[in-house]
C-alpha cells in the first residue's frame, strides 16, 4: 500500500514542481522585461494618495455627500503632492506640470471630479452616469448634456483612483467602485423628484457597474430600482489574462522590479484619462465582470430577468475591448423582451477600403444578424450603399426577421474608416476629443492627424490613430430622446 501511495504521488509532486517552476520562471521574466523596457516611473506612478475613498476612508461610502466631501480632501493632496516642484512633471504637455494647458484643463475644470446637472425648472427625473477604466466623468459629459436638456438631474460619478494620477489605480479595489455607485445612486434618486423615474448608465466599466448595480436592486429593497440602464461599450466579458497580471506582478514589492506593477507606463499628456495602465486595474475589471456573470447567472435561475429595467446598449462592431457578441451572449440575450435594444456601429463599408476590413468583426456581425427571433431590438447604424459615405439605420424588431432601413443625414468623415471603444461617448464637436472641435478649443487630441516617420514623436503615430469621437452621436441623442419619452407617455 506504501508503495502504491509513494506510486501515485511522486508524479503529482513533480507535476506540481514543474508548475511552481513554470510560474515562477514566467514572474521573473516578466519582472526583468518590465524593469529593462518601461520607462523610468514619475510621482504619478508611485505616490498613493492617502485621501482616496477606499480601504483607508471606508466612511466616505455613507452618503454621497461623504462621498465629496472626501473627494475634496484627495484633490487637495493631489495639489500639494504631486504638483509641488520637487515631483512635478517637466514635459511641455504634461497633465502634472503646473504650467501646462493640459494641467490647467485636469485642475480647472470640473470633469475630473463627481459633477450634477441640474435642468433649468423642476426636473422630470433623474440619471446616474459612470465612466469607464482609466478614465474620468468627462468621458459622460455629451451623454449628460443630452439628459439635462431633457429636463434630467444629471450626477456624473467619479469611481475611486481614477481623476487623479494612475497610481490610484494600484491599489483600488472594484468594491470600492460599486459602494461609490450605491452611494451616488441613493443620491441621484433623490434628486429626481418624488415619483419620477431614475435611470442609470456607463461607459464600459461604468456599464458594468450599472448592469450589476440593477440585477442587485432587484433583490434589495433598499436600493433605488432603474426604469432603465444605458450602457456604452458595456465590459461584459474581459480576457482571463488579466488573472495572470496579478501572477506575473509578484516581484513588484521588490524595489528593482516596482514596474512588475505596471502594464504600460507612457507620457500623461490626456487631461481627463490615464495613458498608464497599472496590472491592479485589470485584475480589478476581470473581477468585477466575473461578479456581473455570477449575478446574472444567479438572478436567472430563480427567475428574476424579467424584471430587469429596459436596457439600450451602443456598441462599436468593432472594438478591442470588448467585442459585439460578447454583449449579445453575456448580457442581452439573457434577458427576456421587454423593450431591450442594442445598437451596432459598423465599419465603414466604402467598396475602396473593402478588401481591408478584418475579417473578425465582419464575422461577429454576421452571426448578430443572422441570429433572427432575438428577445431584443437591434439597430445597425451603417453605410447606405457601397459607393457612398452616408449612413444608415437598419432596424430589426424584437423577434422579427424583416429590416427597416431609415437614412439618417448622416456620413463618414473622410479617413475614418470605424468608430471603436473609446469613441461612443464623445460628439464629433467635443472640445478635447472631437473630430471636429470648435474653433476656439486651445488643446485637442481627436482631431490630431500626423504622417511622418516613427521616433519622430516623443509618442508613437499610432497614439492619433484611434478614434475618439462619435461622428453618429446625434443617434445616441435620438435614442435617448426616443426611449425616456416613451417611458413619459406609458406612464400617463
Amino acid at each position: 500500500m506504501h508503495d502504491m501511495r509513494r506510486w501515485v504521488l511522486k508524479p503529482l509532486f513533480y507535476a506540481a514542481a514543474l508548475a511552481v517552476t513554470v510560474l515562477l520562471t514566467i514572474v521573473l521574466v516578466y519582472a526583468v522585461q518590465a524593469r529593462i523596457t518601461l520607462p523610468e516611473l514619475h510621482a504619478w506612478h508611485s505616490i498613493v494618495l492617502r485621501e482616496e475613498a477606499g480601504r483607508n476612508h471606508p466612511e466616505a461610502f455613507e452618503s454621497f455627500d461623504a462621498y465629496r466631501r472626501q473627494e475634496e480632501r484627495l484633490f487637495a493632496e493631489l495639489r500639494e503632492r504631486i504638483y509641488a516642484p520637487d515631483h512635478a512633471d517637466t514635459f511641455a504637455l504634461g497633465r502634472y506640470n503646473p504650467q501646462s494647458v493640459v494641467a490647467r484643463l485636469a485642475l480647472d475644470t470640473p470633469y475630473n471630479r463627481s459633477y450634477e446637472l441640474a435642468p433649468a425648472g423642476e426636473p422630470r427625473g433623474s440619471v446616474l452616469l459612470m465612466h469607464g477604466l482609466t478614465d474620468s466623468p468627462y468621458a459622460m459629459r455629451g451623454i449628460a448634456e443630452v439628459f439635462q436638456s431633457q429636463g434630467f438631474y444629471v450626477v456624473a460619478l467619479r469611481l475611486p483612483g481614477h481623476g487623479t494620477v494612475p497610481s490610484g489605480l494600484r491599489e483600488v479595489l472594484w468594491e470600492d467602485w460599486y459602494a461609490a455607485a450605491t452611494a451616488a445612486a441613493r443620491y441621484t434618486a433623490a434628486r429626481g423628484g418624488s415619483g419620477n423615474p431614475f435611470y442609470i448608465g456607463g461607459f464600459s466599466t461604468g456599464a458594468a457597474l450599472a448592469t450589476l448595480y440593477a440585477v442587485r436592486s432587484l433583490d434589495a429593497a433598499e436600493l433605488p430600482k432603474p426604469q432603465g440602464i444605458y450602457l456604452v461599450s458595456p465590459a461584459i466579458g474581459i480576457s482571463p489574462f488579466a488573472v495572470l497580471t496579478n501572477v506575473i506582478s509578484a516581484l513588484a514589492f521588490v524595489p528593482a522590479f516596482e514596474k512588475a506593477r505596471w502594464l504600460d507606463v507612457l507620457p500623461e499628456y490626456d487631461p481627463y484619462k490615464y495613458n498608464s495602465f497599472p496590472v491592479n486595474a485589470a485584475n480589478q475589471i476581470h473581477t468585477l465582470t466575473g461578479v456581473l456573470r455570477s449575478a446574472l447567472d444567479d438572478a436567472g435561475e430563480r427567475g428574476r430577468l424579467a424584471e430587469m429595467p429596459r436596457v439600450v446598449v451602443f456598441q462599436s462592431i468593432v472594438d478591442s475591448t470588448i467585442t459585439a457578441r460578447e454583449v449579445v451572449s453575456g448580457l442581452l440575450a439573457r434577458l427576456p423582451r421587454a423593450g431591450h435594444e442594442l445598437v451596432v456601429f459598423d465599419v465603414n463599408r466604402i467598396d475602396a477600403i473593402q478588401g481591408l476590413i478584418a475579417a473578425g468583426p465582419l464575422a461577429d456581425l454576421e452571426t448578430i444578424r443572422s441570429a433572427t427571433n432575438q428577445p431584443f431590438r437591434l439597430t445597425l447604424i451603417g453605410s447606405s450603399g457601397p459607393d457612398t459615405r452616408e449612413v444608415a439605420a437598419y432596424t430589426r424588431e424584437a423577434g422579427a426577421a424583416a429590416v427597416a432601413k431609415t437614412e439618417l443625414g448622416l456620413e463618414w468623415p473622410n479617413t475614418v474608416f470605424s468608430l471603436g471603444h473609446v469613441a461612443l461617448p464623445f460628439p464629433a464637436d467635443d472640445p478635447v476629443y472631437g473630430v471636429a472641435p470648435p474653433g476656439t478649443q486651445r488643446f485637442n487630441l481627436g482631431s490630431i492627424a500626423v504622417r511622418g516617420e516613427n521616433g519622430a514623436l516623443v509618442l508613437s503615430l499610432g497614439a492619433f490613430s484611434r478614434m475618439r469621437s462619435n461622428p453618429f452621436f446625434d443617434v445616441v441623442r435620438a435614442k435617448i430622446v426616443e426611449t425616456v419619452a416613451r417611458d413619459a407617455q406609458e406612464a400617463n
